[in-house]
């Protein structure tokens, strides 16, 4: 298969500094952000905003997103290649894109921006039955992981057993076993010890 070209043939420099410096003014420049979001009026119609208003985008992408759910489960259930192939085969994109994302401090500006009342406010509509149900969906997840972790564990608390049990010193060996050995199950879990 041919190497995909990366670099992109058109120059836009000057477009990306002008559209950052548009961007920065957003911050500091309400009339700017008023004129870019809201209505305008026209010669003989008023005009809608350049794009819709946040309670109109988000409300056609929840109704599409909804209306699609059968195609999307017909299309999870019947995929055009294996998804997990597909996956392991994406490794070093997706190791590069993990990579940026620390470099840059992606996942703590996100949290930053995490609306905590709303987080709450979703919670409390979905409730604990929704918490619920997606733990019961997953329980043969959940048994073939214990059936996974059973022995290894079973295991390890064989050989703590066995170690000296008399002293202070001895019983924080056995926790250090514990610990260490927990992280060598999952070492083994994931195909790296």
């Amino acid at each position: 298969m041919a190497q995909k070209n990366t670099s992109s043939p058109v120059d836009l420099g000057d477009f990306m500094s002008s559209f950052k410096a548009t961007l920065d003014q957003l911050d500091t420049d309400p009339e700017l952000r008023r004129e870019l979001t809201e209505s305008r009026r026209g010669n003989p119609i008023t005009l809608g905003s350049l794009v819709k208003s946040p309670e109109e985008w988000a409300d056609k992408q929840v109704k599409n997103a909804a209306n699609a759910a059968p195609e999307w489960e017909k299309n999870v259930l019947a995929p055009r290649k294996d998804p997990l192939k597909a996956a392991i085969a994406a490794a070093p994109k997706r190791a590069q894109k993990v990579r940026e994302s620390l470099e840059q401090g992606k996942w703590e500006k996100a949290m930053a921006k995490v609306d905590e009342d709303l987080m709450y406010a979703t919670i409390r509509k979905r409730g604990a039955s929704a918490f619920r149900a997606g733990v019961e969906d997953r329980k043969e997840k959940v048994l073939a992981v214990a059936k996974e972790l059973q022995p290894m564990v079973a295991t390890l608390k064989q050989s703590i057993d066995a170690m000296p049990d008399v002293t202070d010193a001895d019983r924080e060996k056995r926790l250090l076993a514990a610990r260490r050995g927990m992280i060598e199950i999952g070492k083994r879990r994931r195909g790296i010890s």
